[in-house]
Order: C-alpha cells, then structure tokens, then sequence
C-alpha cells in the first residue's frame, strides 16, 4: 500500500533521459571551463594526483632504455680496448724491432772499424745455432770451408774474443768459446802488463791460473790477448776480472773474470784469417 506522500503512479527517467541530462551537465562545464576556466584547479589536481601512476608507467621504459645504452657502451669499450691493445702490440714490436736494429748496428759499426787495419784479413760470419755439452761451449756459424775459413782461426765480435774455429765444414764451422772448459788463451793485465794464461771455466765464466799472491790485480782489469802463442793477434780484449781470492793452502790467487764478448750472443762475428803485418823500421 501506498504512503500518503508517495505517488501512485510515479515514473523513473528513461535511458534517454538520463543521456540527454549529462550531456546537458557535460556541455554546461564544457562552456563554463572554456569561458570561465572554472576546472583549472581541479584539472591541476587530478595532475599531481596522477603524476607518481604516470612515473610508474614509464619507469619499465627508462630502465630498459638504460640497460641497452649500457650493454651498447660496454661493447664500444671492449672493441676500444681491444684496438688499443692490438695498438700497443704493434708499438712494442716496433720499439724490440728498432732496438734490436740499433745494437746491430753499433756491431757492424765496431766490426767495420776493425776491419779497417791494415793488412787485417777478415770474414764476416753470422750465428746459426749454439751448442751445449758437458765438455765444450760451442757456435755454429754461417760460413766454412767455401769462405776460406780453416781450423785455429781466431773469432771475434764487436767486444772481444769469443773463441776459436775448432771444425770446419764446406759451408759452415764450428767454433770453440773461450769459456769453454780446457781452453787456454795466453792475455796480459791491460793496467800493469802481468801476463798470465785464461783458462775457461765453463757456464760463461773465466779464470786466470797461476798468478802469485803477490801479483797486482784488482777487480775490474780488463785483460787482452798477449799474442805469444801466435794465435790470437795482441790486444785484443778476452774478459775482466770480477773477483780477487786469496788462500792459505796455495800460493796463487784464485782470479775469477767475466768474458768480455757476447759469446753464444752475438749475431756478427768475424774471423780473423790473417794478422795485420806489422812494419819494423
């Protein structure tokens, strides 16, 4: 039954109606916002609310964006330093290379020097391998019997002497160093002309043999050859001493001396096959 103050017959709005009000109501503060501005405020509001959802949503987008930059930079660093690396290769052959060059030329140099005495008959030979056994310290070298090289010829290189052509084949030869052990080379102290023989002493090494105790010999003479076995020409340098021993048991010093060639390192060699010819007046 119905109250007193409700209407028997009372209708609700249709669908239409209802659409035709709030587009009513929607174009009413369509006008009022474009002539009055009257939303702003709430416009601005709605922003900041919205503003961290808006952030959240481009979040994923920044990251992933971050993360290809950072891959992509990490591969131009590793091709960048991989060319500087294969850059500093190249630099370092290139230092080893003119190094190498430069001593060679100060051999040759030093060699072309010695080649320029009158009367001195050399060849010139290069190493083609070493050889270690437990009796001899020996070099091969490129040239031989075709070169006129012969056995007994003395060696030399840009500091010294390094032995004698022991075997000689037709197009190489055989060379026995001076620290070879057995090997004798008769020298003379260059400071005060005392003269004694160089024995080799194996692994590079030098001693010179029967010097009485009382004998004038520090560390550092450097010794030459004497040139009485007629051998090796005179003055040429054999090694310098490194140590100076005395003992009670003996009646020599033990003196110990250090080739001064490069041995087994030395690329040019010569061999000298006559002695210059020394004038007399």
């Amino acid at each position: 039954m119905a109250m007193p103050d409700q209407l028997m017959f009372a209708r609700r709005l249709g669908p239409t109606a209802r659409l035709l009000i709030w587009l009513l109501v929607g174009l009413s503060f369509v006008v009022i916002d474009a002539r009055y501005h009257a939303l702003d405020g709430l416009r601005s509001g709605f922003s900041l609310l919205l503003q961290p959802v808006r952030e959240a949503m481009r979040a994923p987008g920044d990251i992933v964006a971050e993360l290809g930059g950072f891959f992509t930079r990490h591969r131009l660093l590793q091709k960048e330093r991989d060319a500087l690396l294969a850059e500093r290769a190249q630099l370092l052959l290139g230092v080893g290379t003119a190094q190498d060059l430069g001593r060679e030329n100060a051999e040759l140099r030093t060699l072309l020097q010695l080649q320029a005495r009158p009367g001195q008959q050399l060849v010139r030979a290069a190493l083609l391998y070493q050889g270690h056994d437990w009796f001899s310290q020996r070099i091969t070298l490129d040239r031989g019997a075709g070169a006129g090289l012969r056995s007994g010829l003395p060696v030399v290189d840009a500091e010294g002497l390094v032995g004698q052509v022991s075997r000689v084949y037709p197009g190489s030869s055989e060379v026995t160093l001076v620290s070879s052990p057995g090997h004798l080379t008769p020298v003379t102290v260059e400071r005060t002309g005392q003269r004694g023989l160089a024995a080799g002493g194996g692994q590079g090494q030098l001693e010179l043999r029967y010097m009485p105790a009382q004998t004038d010999i520090k560390v550092g003479d450097r010794l030459l050859t004497s040139g009485i076995d007629r051998v090796y020409p005179a003055g040429i340098p054999v090694a310098r001493v490194s140590r100076v021993s005395r003992s009670q048991s003996s009646p020599y010093l033990r003196v110990e001396c250090v080739p001064l060639a490069g041995l087994d390192r030395s690329r040019a060699v010569l061999v000298l096959v006559a002695e210059p010819q020394v004038t007399t007046p």
